[in-house]
């Protein structure tokens, strides 16, 4: 097993490790926060590497992992709404009468989520795809003209620049009105923060500097997607509830949303 596979399965034993503190206590924000974060660290991973593997074993993975998060991408939204709702009422106490039954309303929704994603995971046998993941991660082959250290260390000097100039460009050319590109961009840098931070350090280049502004864009970038995504989450719950007062907060925040 050569470095680039051990970092792999160190990646792939995470995942097993927040999925089983998710089962244990899935009311806790943290476990599904790791959850989504660690497979979407090994999807970097795998995103660095993607033109030194065989498309059947790359696919078959990204796929793999894309479907765990996924499951508890919702849930993971509404604790941030949750979060972000909870600065609101802090910062703006008398804005509202009806904060506590809002609170009482988001708790409701996150259970029936929770329970949701509790019955998926079951039902699709996360368990055993992450045992899958492992024992492929372990077994993984490179194509041939990699299968060398040096030939696929050459490889991550190349990739890891690329990728890292096209990003610039990518982010210096945005339009800031434009969401589905701004998604995009921030998609691509967080591929490139984890694949630098995990990679990097088998290459000669400045990788914690390619990591760093990374991680810079995801989070200015980070800013724009969050709002959006709290914006549909505020839409949806104020479609969902017939109570008005309700609905009247839940479009509030959303305007002091916006106002950021």
């Amino acid at each position: 097993m050569n470095e680039v596979q051990r970092i792999l399965l160190s990646r792939a034993k995470k995942i097993r490790i927040s999925y089983h503190d998710f089962l244990n206590n899935p009311f806790d924000e943290v476990h599904v926060h790791k959850l989504r974060v660690n497979t979407r660290k090994l999807r970097g991973v795998l995103n660095v590497l993607k033109k030194a593997l065989y498309k059947e074993d790359y696919i078959r993975l990204n796929s793999a992992l894309k479907n765990i998060a996924m499951m508890v991408s919702h849930l993971r939204d509404i604790d941030v709404m949750n979060e972000s709702a909870g600065r609101i009422a802090r910062a703006n106490p008398e804005r509202s009468e009806h904060y506590q039954e809002m609170f009482f309303y988001l708790k409701e929704k996150r259970d029936e989520e929770m329970k949701s994603v509790l019955e998926k995971v079951s039902e699709e046998k996360t368990a055993s795809k992450i045992d899958q993941i492992e024992s492929k991660v372990a077994t993984l082959q490179f194509k041939k003209k990699y299968s060398g250290d040096d030939n696929l260390k050459q490889f991550l000097n190349k990739r890891l620049s690329r990728k890292y100039q096209r990003l610039i460009d990518d982010y210096e050319a945005k339009d800031i009105n434009n969401y589905s590109q701004i998604h995009e961009i921030r998609k691509d840098a967080k591929k490139l923060r984890f694949g630098a931070r995990y990679l990097g350090k088998l290459t000669e280049l400045n990788y914690k500097l390619i990591s760093k502004d990374a991680n810079k864009i995801q989070d200015e970038l980070g800013d724009i997607t969050d709002r959006h995504v709290k914006e549909q989450l505020l839409h949806e719950f104020a479609d969902s509830t017939d109570n008005k007062d309700l609905q009247k907060l839940f479009l509030s925040i959303m305007d002091l949303e916006e106002e950021k």
